[in-house]
C-alpha cells in the first residue's frame, strides 16, 4: 500500500523517476531563466484535434496548457530556481487513446544559462606537433562565464577520426581548451570543422558552437629524388649545350625543388629550376660521376639526399646489359648488382605503332590467370593496366628516346603463390621511321674558320658536322654556292672543307661558302636536308667568336649577391687564352661583374625590382680578348630582372566610411568601393579582396555589397576589416577598416513584453475591474496603439485602453461563467520614428489568458425544509436516528 509520507507530489516524482530509469517514459528536460514572465512558452505539443490537460500537482498551478497544446508559465517561477519540477501533460487522442508526457522543468538563473559567446570559433595548429598540443586562437572558448560551473563538453560531429580532444577548464577558470589527440598532417587534411556541444550536469540546458581548425603547413618534407641513381649515355661528339638528361625530385609540401651540383664541374651544369643537365665543354671518352642535390625555398631549407648521376661518354653504341644496373659505392667506383626477377621480356615495334594514346600495344605474359601488374615507376611513353595490358601514354617519338632507342620499364607482379611482389623488366625496341631532317651541330654559329695564307692544296680548314635523328640516314655534305672562286672543296661523306689550288690566300680577305647537309637514305623525292648555312673563312687571322650571337637570361630580384648568373664563352681561332671584360650600356653600372678567365657573370649588388632607380633589364657588352695582343670581339648580354612577391597590397585609405545607409536596402546592394594596389608586377600584383563578416560581400573590384538584412536598431555602425591578398607565392595581405553607418527605417514591429499574459479575475468582479496591463515596445521608437484582433477596443466582457494597454472589465453587466477567457491583443506602431514611417506601419499580437477565480459567495441551502418532521422518543439511547 502506497503512503503519502512526504506529500503526493514527491510520490509523483518518484514514480516518474522510476519510469525514466526503466525506460517506460522518456522525460523531456527544459531549462528556463528564473525571470521568465507569465506566458513564457515552454513547449508546443503537436495538436491534431487532441485534447491536452495538466495533471494536478503541488506546482502545476504555476503552469498551464492551452487548447492548442501550448505549455506555458502562468506565475512567477523564481522561487523554483534550482528545484527541478516534473509536470505531466495528459493527452487524449480522437481514438480515445491517452498519452502522458512527463516534462522536467529546471529553473536556472539567467546568467547561468549556457551560451557560447560566438556561433563560430577559429583556431589553428601546426602540423607534426605532438599529441596534446593546444589549438591556438580558442582562448575564449566557453559556454559559461562562471568558473567551476558543472558543464560537460563533447564533439557532436567533425571528430570522427579522433584527431582532437577536449581539456576541462582549470581550477577557477571557465575556459576549455581543444588539444590534438594525434600528430596531424597538413598534406592529409588541412581543415577541420567540429561541432561542439555544452551540457549542464542535468542535461536540461545546452548550447552548440562551430569550431573551425586550420592545420598550418610546416616545411617538414625534404625534396626526394624520383630515382635513387640516374645514369645517362652520350656519344663523344654530342653537341655542346645539349640536354644530357633530367634529374627530378618531388616535395610533399608542394614546393618546387631547386637543383644544383655539389661542386662546379668543367663539363656539365644543371639548370636550377628544371634539373636538366647540359653539356658545356667537349667531353672525354670516359665515365663521369656527378652529385646533384635539391632543396626547397622555405625556411629552414631542406635538402634532398645526394643524387648520384653517372654519365658515360663513348665513341660507339654502348652495350646493353638487361639484368644489371648502375649503383654507387663509397669510393666512387661503378659496381654491378644482380636482382632476383622474372626473365626480361623484349618486344619489337615500329615508331608508328604508338601513334594513338590509350591504344593497347601488348599484353604481358602471366604464369597464373589471376596475376595482377603495376608499373614500378611512371614512364613517359607507356602505362600498365592491372590485367597486364600495356597502353600508349604519349605518342611515341623515336627521336626523343634515349640513345639506345627503346622503352624500358619495370613492373610489379602479384597473385596467387607470390608471397611478395615479383619484378619483371620490359623492353620495347622501336624501329625508326625516316621522318626527321638532318641538322648541323657545329658550334659556335655562324660557322667561321681561318686559312693560312700559304696553305697547300688539300689543307683541312673546317669540318661540317650534321646529325639526323632517324637511324636509317645517309648524310651527304654539299657545296651549294661557292663565292671563293673555287678555292675550297667539300668532302661529300666526311664534311671536311679543304683548300684547292696553289695560289696564296690574301690576308684579311673573307672567303664565303654556302653548304648544306642532305639525308640521301631514300629516293630522290624523299631527300631531306638542312637549310643552307654560310661558312666564313678568313685569310690569316680573325677575332675570337662567341658561342652564341647574343646572350640573354632572366634572374629574380632576390637573386643572392655574388651568385653566378651566366657563363659567356668565346672560341680563339689562334688557340690563345682569352680574357673577358664587362661594361654596361645605359644605367645599372656596377651591378654585375665577370670572371676574367672563365667568363662567368656574377651579381655584384642587391636588386630591388620596385626601386625606380634600378632598370628592369640590363644591357651589357662582354668583350673577349686574346692574350699577347691578339684580337678581341664583343657580344651583347641582356639580363632581365623579374619581380618577386615581396610587397603586400596597400589600400588607398586606412579607414573607409559609408554614411546614411538605409537599413532596409535589398541584399546585394552596393555600399562603397575600396581600392588597394601592389608595388609588385604581374601575378604578384593581382589582388583578391575578402571580408571577415558575412553581413557583407566584396567583389574583385573592391565593391562591398550587403549580404544580409541590416538592422540599425541593433547595430547602427558596422565595423569590418577588408583584406587585399595578392596572387604571389607565398601570397601577401594588406588590410583596411571599413565603417558603415546605417539609417533607421520603420521596419520593426512592436514587441510585447510577453507572448502570453495570464491574469486572474474573481468571478464576482464588477464593472471596470482592472484585469492586467499589456506592455509593448518598438525598437524604431514609434508610438504604440493597442486593440483587439478584428479591430476595436472591446472584446466580450473586456475592454482595452488604446494608449496605455490597460485591460479592464467593461462598464456594464458582467457575467463571467467560464474558467478562462482567451483574448488576442494587438499593438500597432504609428511610424513616427522616421521620415515616411507612417507609410509602412506594423502590428503585433499577444495572447491574454484571463483565469477566473472561484469566490466563496454561496451559503448552503437545505432542500424540502418544510417536510422535515423529526421525532425522538423519551429515553431513546444515544445514537438513535432522528431524521434522514
Amino acid at each position: 500500500m502506497l503512503q503519502f509520507k512526504f506529500g503526493p507530489i514527491l510520490l509523483l516524482f518518484s514514480i516518474y523517476g522510476l519510469l525514466e530509469c526503466t525506460g517506460s517514459l522518456e522525460i523531456e528536460r527544459i531549462a528556463i531563466p528564473h525571470d521568465a514572465s507569465p506566458g513564457y512558452t515552454l513547449k508546443k505539443f503537436q495538436c491534431m484535434g487532441n485534447l491536452f490537460s495538466l495533471q494536478p500537482s503541488d506546482f502545476s498551478e504555476n503552469f498551464a496548457v492551452l487548447s492548442d497544446g501550448l505549455l506555458m508559465i502562468t506565475k512567477d517561477v523564481s522561487h523554483l530556481m534550482n528545484r527541478p519540477v516534473t509536470l505531466v501533460v495528459h493527452e487524449e487522442l480522437p481514438t480515445e487513446e491517452t498519452k502522458d508526457h512527463p516534462v522536467s522543468i529546471h529553473v536556472i538563473h539567467k546568467s547561468k544559462l549556457l551560451k557560447f559567446s560566438k556561433d563560430c570559433y577559429h583556431g589553428s595548429v601546426f602540423e607534426n606537433q605532438p599529441a596534446g598540443t593546444v589549438v591556438e586562437g580558442l582562448q575564449t572558448l566557453t559556454a559559461s562565464k562562471y568558473p567551476n560551473h558543472s558543464v560537460s563538453y563533447s564533439f557532436i560531429s567533425g571528430n570522427e577520426d579522433g584527431s582532437f580532444t577536449i581539456q576541462k577548464p582549470e581550477v577557477n577558470s571557465s575556459f576549455v581548451s581543444i588539444l590534438t589527440n594525434r600528430v596531424l598532417d597538413h598534406e592529409v587534411q588541412a581543415d577541420y570543422e567540429l561541432l561542439l556541444r555544452a551540457n549542464d550536469f542535468n542535461k536540461a540546458d545546452s548550447d552548440e558552437a562551430l569550431v573551425k581548425i586550420k592545420v598550418k603547413n610546416a616545411n617538414d618534407n625534404s625534396p626526394q629524388p624520383i630515382q635513387e641513381v640516374y645514369s645517362f649515355k652520350i656519344p663523344l661528339d654530342t653537341e655542346l649545350y645539349s640536354v644530357i638528361g633530367n634529374v627530378s625530385a618531388v616535395d610533399a609540401d608542394g614546393d618546387q625543388p631547386v637543383y644544383h651540383l655539389s661542386s662546379r664541374h668543367p663539363k656539365f651544369i644543371i639548370i636550377p629550376k628544371t634539373g636538366q643537365i647540359l653539356l658545356i665543354n667537349v667531353p672525354e671518352e670516359k665515365s663521369y660521376r656527378l652529385i646533384v642535390r635539391a632543396h626547397d625555398n622555405k625556411k629552414p631549407q631542406r635538402y634532398s639526399p645526394d643524387i648520384p648521376v653517372f654519365i658515360e661518354v663513348a665513341s660507339k653504341e654502348l652495350l646493353f646489359e638487361p639484368e644489371e644496373s648502375w649503383e654507387d659505392n663509397s669510393v666512387e667506383t661503378l659496381i654491378r648488382s644482380k636482382r632476383s626477377v622474372r626473365p626480361t621480356q623484349s618486344y619489337d615495334y615500329k615508331e608508328t605503332d604508338g601513334h594513338t594514346v590509350g591504344l593497347t600495344i601488348l599484353e604481358l605474359e602471366k604464369k597464373n590467370p589471376q596475376e595482377m601488374f603495376k608499373i614500378e615507376s611512371p614512364n613517359r611513353w607507356v602505362d600498365v593496366r592491372s590485367n597486364g595490358e600495356v597502353i600508349v601514354k604519349e605518342v611515341w617519338d623515336y627521336e626523343q628516346l634515349s640513345k639506345d632507342k627503346f622503352i624500358d620499364f619495370w613492373v610489379f607482379v602479384t597473385g596467387p603463390g607470390i608471397a611478395e611482389h615479383e619484378r619483371q623488366r620490359i623492353i620495347i625496341h622501336l624501329k625508326d621511321v625516316n621522318d626527321e631532317p638532318p641538322y648541323f651541330i657545329n658550334r659556335p654559329l655562324p660557322m667561321q674558320a681561318v686559312v693560312q695564307l700559304n696553305a697547300p692544296p688539300g689543307t683541312p680548314v673546317f669540318k661540317l658536322q650534321a646529325r639526323d635523328p632517324d637511324t636509317d640516314n645517309s648524310i651527304h655534305y654539299l657545296l651549294v654556292r661557292d663565292r671563293t672562286g673555287g678555292r675550297f672543296e667539300v668532302d661529300e661523306r666526311s664534311g671536311e672543307v679543304r683548300t684547292r689550288g696553289s695560289e696564296q690566300f690574301m690576308l684579311d680577305k673573307e672567303y664565303v661558302l654556302y653548304v648544306r647537309a642532305e639525308d640521301q637514305s631514300g629516293g630522290l623525292s624523299q631527300y631531306q636536308s638542312t637549310p643552307e648555312e654560310r661558312l666564313s673563312i678568313m685569310g690569316g687571322k680573325r677575332a675570337p667568336q662567341f658561342y652564341m650571337e647574343k646572350y640573354e637570361t632572366t634572374i629574380p630580384e632576390n637573386q643572392r649577391k655574388d651568385s653566378d648568373i651566366i657563363e659567356v664563352r668565346a672560341k680563339s681561332f689562334a688557340d690563345r687564352e682569352i680574357r673577358y671584360t664587362l661594361r654596361t650600356q645605359g644605367s645599372g653600372a656596377g651591378t654585375f661583374n665577370i670572371d676574367p678567365t672563365i667568363g662567368v657573370v656574377k651579381l655584384a649588388k642587391d636588386l630591388d625590382y620596385e626601386d625606380l632607380r634600378q632598370p628592369k633589364s640590363y644591357s651589357l657588352i662582354v668583350t673577349a680578348t686574346e692574350d699577347s695582343g691578339g684580337f678581341s670581339t664583343s657580344v651583347e648580354l641582356t639580363i632581365k630582372v623579374t619581380d618577386v612577391n615581396d610587397n603586400a597590397p596597400r589600400f588607398e585609405l586606412p579607414d573607409y566610411q559609408a554614411h546614411n545607409v538605409d537599413e532596409d536596402i535589398s541584399i546585394g546592394t552596393s555600399i562603397l568601393q575600396v581600392s588597394a594596389s601592389d608595388l609588385d608586377t604581374g601575378k604578384n600584383s593581382q589582388i583578391e579582396y575578402s571580408i571577415e563578416r558575412d553581413d557583407f560581400t566584396i567583389d574583385n573590384k573592391g565593391i562591398i555589397y550587403s549580404n544580409k538584412r541590416l538592422d540599425a536598431d541593433v547595430n547602427n555602425t558596422y565595423v569590418l576589416t577588408v583584406r587585399a591578398t595578392d596572387m604571389g607565392d607565398p601570397p601577401m595581405t594588406g588590410t583596411a577598416t571599413v565603417r558603415i553607418y546605417t539609417e533607421n527605417k520603420n521596419d520593426e514591429p512592436p514587441k510585447f513584453s510577453q507572448d502570453v499574459y495570464t491574469p486572474n479575475v474573481d468571478e464576482n468582479a464588477g464593472p471596470n475591474t482592472l484585469v492586467t496591463t499589456v506592455v509593448a515596445s518598438d525598437k524604431d521608437g514609434d508610438n504604440i496603439h493597442f486593440g483587439f484582433v478584428g479591430g476595436g477596443t472591446v472584446s466580450g466582457m473586456f475592454q482595452i485602453e488604446e494608449r496605455t494597454g490597460v485591460i479592464r472589465l467593461i462598464n456594464g453587466p458582467i457575467q463571467l461563467d467560464k474558467d478562462k477567457y482567451e483574448l488576442n491583443v494587438t499593438a500597432r506602431d504609428d511610424g513616427s520614428c522616421c521620415r515616411n514611417g507612417a507609410l509602412s506601419t506594423h502590428t503585433s499580437t499577444a495572447l491574454v489568458v484571463v483565469f477566473i477565480t472561484d469566490v466563496n459567495d454561496n451559503k448552503p441551502v437545505f432542500e424540502n425544509c418544510e417536510s422535515y418532521a423529526p421525532q425522538v422518543e423519551e429515553g431513546a439511547p444515544s445514537g438513535t436516528l432522528v431524521i434522514k
